[in-house]
């Protein structure tokens, strides 16, 4: 039985050495931070704006594409 409380005592001295000698590691605990919807809309719309700016641009080289590709020849069969 003695060598059970001496083998227990040496461990917790290993222990206590050990975390005088080896550096504790320091643990960084992040929290979702809380939706904020509002804010959330906001950049969804502001992305929406900006996909949709050049929006008048994009039609118009479309049908001038199409424009080009479907050219009346002037003899009134095509409707």
């Amino acid at each position: 039985m003695r060598w059970l409380w001496r083998f227990l005592t040496l461990f917790v001295l290993l222990g206590f050495l050990q975390s005088l000698v080896v550096p504790q590691p320091k643990a960084f605990i992040a929290w979702p931070e809380r939706p904020n919807w509002a804010q959330k809309i906001q950049g969804e719309m502001k992305q929406l704006q900006k996909l949709t700016q050049d929006l008048p641009a994009s039609i118009e080289v479309e049908v001038r594409r199409l424009w080009k590709d479907i050219r009346p020849n002037g003899d009134a069969q095509e409707v």
